[in-house]
């Protein structure tokens, strides 16, 4: 046998410098999605003056944006003076199946940008960096602030976690309230794969008020939207209230009250259904803990164990019955503690 040497370390100081730059390939991912820079290769490599015409920009920043792109793989050079996409950034395109273009504006804009800058008071103080950055609480300034709204609602309408429909039988509720839902195309899907349920799409009237359409008429045939508060009710009747990455905005106080609200208004014998990603003891690396700065520095909320959530149920008069996982996100199932 032929002795093999150990893979390389990375120097720890050129690793940690790659870090303390991260900021710069988040704006540069954000500026190119803006720009609409992927859709613009579509067709094929171009140079950075053709790519400036076409986008409204000025050339000479451009080609600078660009070569930074290929030095974080998103773009290659091609053809002398030519830029083509790479695989790596075939999703910061419109039109591909697993677009991250909405997610990269997102990412980069003011509305996640400014408040991550008050990180350190946040750790400090405990206070809400968000609040401290705008003046506002998260969701009523997106309330005031339709374009920063639309683009958060497109992203929540991506990357829709269809992946647990392959292992939780939905069909065994006749109807599902889709509480916080957004735009509902997850509870669409749902019925797509549910011939029989039905389902109520709840939301603050204007998140409702924008509208909700499949290209199903079935689908739509039992669909409904409903508008309102999820801390002063939810509607009555339903046999599952399935809550997308609701719980998590909150702090445990508020989520007892959401949850307490989903358990008076549920038929005999439903179910509350988070999906959430759950934190694990052990495993601080998983993408879960990401999102738990994002909560601290965005909102009153934040990722939890499985214990904790078991804990939020309790406190509102439901018990866990199982946590059935695919992928980074799991179903968390809660019935009337008995």
């Amino acid at each position: 046998m032929t002795s093999q040497e150990p893979p390389a370390i990375p120097d720890p100081a050129e690793r940690l410098e790659e870090l303390l730059g991260g900021y710069q390939d988040t704006q540069a991912l954000y500026v190119a999605a803006k720009l609409n820079l992927a859709d613009a290769l579509l067709d094929g490599p171009k140079t950075a003056t053709e790519l400036a015409t076409a986008l409204g920009a000025h050339a000479p920043s451009l080609l600078r944006l660009m070569r930074y792109l290929v030095r974080v793989g998103v773009l290659a050079e091609a053809d002398g003076d030519r830029f083509a996409l790479t695989p790596l950034g075939e999703p910061l395109r419109s039109d591909h199946p697993d677009s991250l273009r909405t997610l990269a504006i997102l990412y980069g804009s003011p509305l996640i940008w400014r408040p991550f800058g008050e990180l350190y008071d946040a750790v400090v103080s405990g206070d809400r960096a968000f609040e401290h950055a705008f003046g506002l609480p998260y969701f009523e300034y997106l309330d005031r602030n339709q374009e920063d709204a639309a683009v958060f609602n497109a992203v929540m309408s991506a990357g829709l976690p269809l992946e647990l429909l392959d292992v939780y039988d939905f069909s065994a509720f006749h109807t599902i309230v889709d509480v916080g839902g957004g735009q509902g195309a997850f509870l669409q899907a749902i019925l797509e794969r549910c011939p029989a349920t039905h389902g109520m799409l709840y939301d603050l009237p204007a998140v409702v008020a924008q509208g909700s359409v499949s290209a199903n008429a079935d689908v739509m045939a039992r669909f409904e939207t409903v508008a309102g508060d999820m801390f002063t009710a939810v509607p009555t009747g339903g046999d599952a209230y399935l809550l997308k990455r609701i719980v998590h905005d909150w702090s445990d106080e508020e989520a007892i009250q959401i949850l307490r609200n989903c358990r008076q208004a549920m038929n005999q014998g439903g179910k509350v259904l988070l999906i959430e990603q759950v934190l694990h003891p052990g495993h601080f690396s998983e993408f879960a803990t990401a999102i738990d700065l994002q909560m601290m520095v965005l909102v009153s909320g934040r990722e939890r164990t499985e214990a904790e959530y078991r804990a939020l149920f309790a406190a509102a008069d439901l018990q866990l019955t199982q946590e059935v996982s695919a992928g980074p996100r799991s179903i968390l199932e809660a019935t009337t503690a008995s």
